[in-house]
């Protein structure tokens, strides 16, 4: 190593010796230049020359910063040496050997001697000054690494490293805890790769720590320390979220009593709602509140599940009219649209065979609705094959098949543990059948009807979706039973039922107590669920609005029985009592209710001699009166005062004229028609009620005239308009024909009992068959013959 130093100092030693030759070489042609010219061109010269000399400067300073860049390196790797448990002897002997080959460098610049002028000697003169400065900036570097050196002097600290250690067997048993609690089958990844994250950050830390270790990192290693520590303690002391058991799991699709077993095992309250559902099964679930990615402590009960009934049976689908469908075709689309009431049938005809020649029912249906396929066993005759196995098949499909191949059969049920309505068995499997195949269905199992007395109800619910039963849930109040026990059920232990039936059970409510009602509607509700007799009481409060509750006796939370009556006092909120209204303004009286908090309505009434208008006339409820806040009352207010106005005569003026004068004087008229006919035209006034001076705005009625009295000539009474055996319908007959071609003529219709004729115009009828003349105003008798 020493050999490549020196020979790297020879080398820059050859560079700085060119430098200088050039550096002399060029001064030398400028001075013989400069002796042909004048003093002053001299001294230019000298200047010249000294900015050139600056310039070339650079080059020796490239050369010591060279040469100082070599003494860092190899001080640095004195370091590295000493870092690597050199001997501190060693670094001082190679620091001297620099120093003397910085003193050979100082010797070495001696070889400029050889020139002889000033300008060489100025410039060997520059080049050990800058040495010299080079020298002294060495000393620097080496009392600064001196200083260095006695911190690198300082031992390593005994306790981080004993903390260290600690750490390391903190981070190795956190591990271990890890790999022993996680079940692989069955996990959480992203928890997992947290645990794997932590340990992995913690190695690198501590790894980092240890190879910096000194008494300056002691405080980090410590702090270090307490954290994994601590963090492996409170983990290993809680199980860790790894595995699935501690998360909601997934259960869709799952059957129901999985829920109810893991609801059990995490103390959660189960609520169980029920859709039907064409895709998910019986009794699985269709979806769930929480998702996997939910802590099971973070769960809220109830843990809500939402439950498939199964198809909706009563759901209505459009059906296709599959006339020339194959058998196959057809089976398939029954099972794709959820059919549950088909009937097949098979019959020789000319059309292929196994194909549909005729279905009754099609369109929109409901899924229950009878639907029969009738298909084609061809022309020919039917081959007899042997019976396949049809264990396991359903009824609707084992007899399907069986009618498909002629195959004579007889079907039988009996209890098994097969699902109700499959086939258990059949007395003829791959052979022929010569007389009659026996085709044996599940009834279901025999249920036997536990000791529900002693069961939850989510046992009892469990049970029930286990056995294929309809369960439902009665609560009655009970003091013998505590709250949520059984009381009763619709069905005795040990009762033999079937799947698909109904078991009512009675849950105690516990002992009947008052509760606490928050409203009126809430406590009638109550009271009437539970047949519970009340009596209502109104006060009025300061304190309560008009409705709310003040008190109930008995007090909530004291016992109740059957017989008790619960008074429950109800506010009818702030005493008010209502003040003199008559004779105030509009305005007023409602600022007035505004305050004291009672409700105004108002209403116009007579005009008076001498009360302005919207002034109050009346009121609906008197003053002094006490009533709650919020009551109603009426205000009747003036029209305003009377003007008197003249009325004039207004016999033999038309309706049009009348009306017109009535608007400008200021009355209403109110037009009649008289009851007669008259010569007057029709709308001329005969008379009136009222006349001269009367009050403006009052009511004046006139009587018109309907004019005079018209004939109807020639009004034909067909016979085909008269309906034998039925006087009713001749009846009907001629009055609309008759109303409608006679107005204002009065026809009153009888029947009379006779013999023969029923249903025509009787002899003495005043309307008769054949034309016929009418008058206005005047009545005629219509008679039709009816059955004695």
């Amino acid at each position: 190593m020493k050999k490549q130093k020196n020979n790297s100092k020879n080398q820059e030693e050859l560079e700085l010796d060119d430098d200088f030759k050039d550096v002399v070489k060029t001064k030398k042609k400028k001075k013989s230049s400069s002796k042909k010219e004048n003093i002053s061109i001299k001294e230019d010269e000298k200047i010249k020359e000294k900015e050139e000399n600056n310039q070339q400067e650079p080059s020796l300073e490239i050369a010591n910063i060279r040469e100082k860049m070599n003494i860092d390196e190899e001080i640095k790797a004195i370091k590295e040496k000493k870092k690597g448990n050199i001997e501190i002897d060693t670094f001082k002997e190679e620091k001297k050997e620099i120093k003397e080959e910085k003193e050979v460098n100082k010797n070495d610049l001696d070889i400029f001697s050889m020139i002889e002028d000033e300008d060489t000697i100025e410039i060997k003169n520059d080049i050990i000054e800058n040495n010299i400065k080079d020298t002294n900036k060495d000393e620097e570097v080496n009392n600064n690494f001196e200083i260095s050196n006695q911190e690198i002097k300082i031992p390593k600290s005994k306790f981080s490293i004993f903390l260290l250690i600690l750490s390391l067997l903190a981070i190795i048993y956190y591990g271990v805890y890890v790999y022993l609690h996680t079940d692989f089958s069955n996990i959480v990844l992203i928890e997992l790769v947290k645990a794997l994250a932590f340990i992995l950050v913690s190695l690198l830390i501590i790894m980092v720590l240890f190879k910096v270790n000194n008494k300056k990192t002691t405080p980090y290693v410590f702090l270090l320390t307490l954290v994994l520590i601590g963090y492996t303690l409170f983990t290993t002391s809680y199980s860790l979220p790894l595995n699935d058991n501690n998360y909601v799991l997934d259960f869709v699709n799952k059957d129901i009593t999985e829920v109810m077993d893991w609801a059990k095992k995490n103390n959660l309250e189960l609520e169980i709602l029920h859709e039907f559902s064409d895709t998910v099964l019986k009794n699985h679930v269709i979806m769930q509140e929480y998702n996997v990615t939910t802590l099971v402590n973070k769960v809220k009960s109830p843990f809500k599940v939402t439950v498939s009934d199964g198809p909706n049976y009563d759901k209505s689908v459009t059906i296709s009219n599959l006339t020339g469908f194959t058998f196959d075709e057809v089976m398939a689309y029954i099972k794709e649209n959820n059919l549950n009431n088909v009937e097949i049938e098979f019959m020789v005809s000319d059309a292929p065979r196994d194909t549909v020649i005729e279905q009754i029912g099609s369109g929109t249906l409901k899924r229950n609705d009878k639907i029969i396929f009738k298909f084609s066993y061809g022309n020919e005759e039917i081959e007899k094959i042997p019976v396949k196995d049809l264990k396991n098949l359903s009824e609707f499909e084992a007899t399907a098949y069986l009618k498909r191949y002629n195959i004579p059969y007889e079907v039988t049920y009996e209890y098994a543990n097969i699902e109700k309505g499959y086939v258990i068995k059949q007395s003829v499997v791959d052979a022929i059948v010569t007389d009659k195949l026996i085709l044996t269905v599940s009834k279901g199992a025999e249920i036997t009807i536990p000791n529900f007395l002693k069961m939850s109800t989510t046992e009892i619910s469990k049970w029930a979706m286990q056995n294929n039963i309809n369960i439902t849930f009665e609560e009655k109040y009970n003091k013998d039973y505590a709250s949520g026990k059984v009381i009763a059920s619709s069905k005795a232990e040990g009762e033999k039922v079937n799947e698909g039936e109904v078991i009512t059970i009675t849950i105690s409510k516990g002992s009947m107590t008052m509760p606490k009602i928050e409203n009126l509607a809430e406590f009638k509700l109550w009271a009437n669920e539970n047949n519970v007799k009340y009596q209502e009481v109104y006060e009025f409060s300061n304190e309560l609005k008009g409705g709310e509750i003040i008190k109930t006796e008995p007090q909530v939370g004291s016992p109740l029985s059957e017989n008790d009556t619960i008074v429950i006092t109800i506010s009818r909120g702030k005493q008010i009592t209502i003040p003199n209204f008559i004779g105030m303004s509009k305005s007023n009286i409602q600022a007035r209710c505004n305050s004291i908090n009672i409700v105004c309505s108002f209403n116009y009434g007579e005009y008076t001699d001498g009360t302005a208008r919207d002034i109050a006339l009346r009121q609906s409820k008197g003053s002094g009166t006490v009533v709650a806040e919020g009551t109603n009352v009426t205000i009747t207010l003036s029209s305003g005062i009377h003007e008197k106005v003249n009325v004039p005569s207004f016999t033999g003026k038309t309706k049009n004229q009348i009306s017109s004068s009535c608007n400008e004087i200021g009355i209403v008229c109110n037009f009649i028609y008289n009851n007669d006919f008259s010569n007057e035209a029709r709308d001329t006034a005969i008379r009136q009620d009222k006349s001269g001076t009367v009050y403006k705005g009052d009511t004046v009625t006139i009587t018109l005239s309907q004019g005079p009295a018209k004939t109807y000539d020639n009004i034909i009474i067909d016979g085909s308009l008269l309906t034998q055996g039925n006087p009713e319908q001749t009846k009907n007959t001629l009055k609309n024909l008759l109303e409608a071609k006679c107005p204002g003529v009065t026809f009153v219709f009888s029947f009379k009992a006779v013999n023969n004729g029923i249903g025509y115009l009787n002899e003495n009828s005043q309307v008769k068959v054949g034309s016929n003349t009418f008058v206005q105003g005047k009545t005629y008798q219509v008679i039709i013959n009816a059955s004695a």
